[in-house]
């Protein structure tokens, strides 16, 4: 696999930079990676049995990331979307020197790090919204579901939330990691940081999210824009799957003819 194993190598190197800029990291330690075949390879590296829709794991603490190239070629989500989805958890890990950080703030930051928020989890959001299935952000403090469904909207909220929180003080992101470096309490620095406390800003954010699209208003300017958006990610999600399938297969071609040793 030495084709993605240089993708993966030319990705981390363009995208740490400016990953551990937005964290306040100033140098960063060694990362070590590991590229699995498939499925069965990809448990056995990680471990323990993983949810069907995963297909890359960090350990922060071991400072570990772990690809599962099939299931990443499989994902509608681009390879760089993954891996800095990965190297988001690991650098701020870093930056925080270890301190636990609650699952819903580190996955909402790893998805804006990695700017995989599209108009499909837009409108997945909105519509677990209309049906009243919207969890609190204390509800996301530990590990994620394992059903798709479920874990989906974690994510959607977690990135909601986060975007939220830093859409008009970038700055604040640099503040936060600092003091929860310094205290040893994501709670406390976020109360530092941000005026307010965690399980405050939980109750404001469900408040806002629940109006923002609830109204009937939202739903009818927003369906001249997603019904033509809608043939646009089916047109483009197959072209990708085509690509992926393609370059595979020439892969398994170029492995099954190298030299054996």
């Amino acid at each position: 696999m030495e084709r993605m194993a240089e993708t993966v190598r030319r990705l981390l190197e363009e995208s740490a930079g400016d990953i551990a800029f937005e964290l306040g990291l100033n140098e960063i330690d060694t990362i070590i990676v590991y590229l699995a075949r498939g499925d069965e390879d990809y448990e056995e590296l990680h471990g323990a049995v993983l949810p069907e829709w995963s297909s890359a794991f960090s350990d922060p603490l071991a400072q570990v990331m772990g690809i599962n190239a099939e299931a990443v070629l499989r994902a509608p989500r681009p390879v760089r979307t993954v891996i800095r989805h990965e190297l988001s958890h690991l650098l701020l890990a870093q930056r925080v020197e270890g301190v636990r950080c609650p699952s819903w703030f580190m996955e909402g930051l790893a998805m804006m790090q990695s700017r995989e928020w599209t108009f499909s989890d837009h409108w997945g959001l909105m519509n677990s919204v209309w049906k009243k299935n919207i969890p609190y952000l204390e509800d996301l403090e530990g590990p994620f579901p394992r059903k798709d469904s479920e874990a989906s909207l974690a994510y959607r909220i977690s990135y909601a939330a986060v975007e939220e929180l830093l859409a008009e003080r970038k700055g604040a992101l640099v503040t936060l990691t600092a003091f929860t470096r310094d205290l040893g309490d994501f709670d406390r620095a976020f109360l530092l940081t941000f005026g307010e406390s965690v399980d405050h800003y939980s109750a404001r954010f469900h408040v806002m999210i629940t109006g923002r699209y609830r109204t009937i208003g939202t739903f009818v300017q927003s369906m001249p824009y997603w019904s033509g958006a809608a043939v646009l990610f089916l047109i483009a999600y197959t072209v990708k799957r085509i690509k992926n399938r393609r370059r595979l297969r020439q892969w398994e071609t170029d492995d099954t003819d190298a030299p054996r040793f």
